[in-house]
């Protein structure tokens, strides 16, 4: 299938969503591919006004749950529903390895991903990778 460029960031908040906002609207300008978003969250509290900044930029987002977290994350179903009050078109999924999975099966171009919401979803990313043979450059 078409070549996913994958990104991570541990933002969580409205200041790291605008930062990472612009850092792939800036890599938009000079390279377009369509972004999706996977994202777990810890806690509604300012999940509008982290994803907000990625209205227009972000193609859909596919919420995930987060695993081994202590606090009480949020449902992906939950999550959803923000990022579709924040206008972008959501979905979910059972895990970070499922998403990418569904996504790689939806894309017809080359997809740049953005993986964020919390370092918690770090570890599965690493797990996935090393279930591929994807090489970074």
């Amino acid at each position: 299938g078409p070549h996913v460029e994958l990104w991570l960031d541990g933002g969580h908040n409205p200041a790291g969503g605008q930062v990472i906002a612009q850092t792939l609207a800036d890599m938009e300008d000079r390279r377009p591919m369509p972004l999706v978003m996977v994202a777990g969250m810890m806690g509604l509290k300012d999940s509008v006004g982290f994803l907000s900044p990625f209205r227009g930029l972000a193609r859909e987002l596919v919420a995930v749950p987060i695993p081994g977290a202590h606090e009480k994350p949020h449902e992906p179903e939950d999550l959803a529903a923000v990022a579709i009050r924040a206008g972008i078109p959501a979905s979910t999924a059972t895990s970070v390895p499922a998403a990418l999975e569904a996504i790689a099966r939806r894309v017809s171009v080359p997809t740049r991903v953005l993986i964020t919401g919390s370092l918690y979803l770090a570890g599965q990313v690493l797990a996935f990778q090393a279930g591929t043979t994807q090489q970074s450059n």
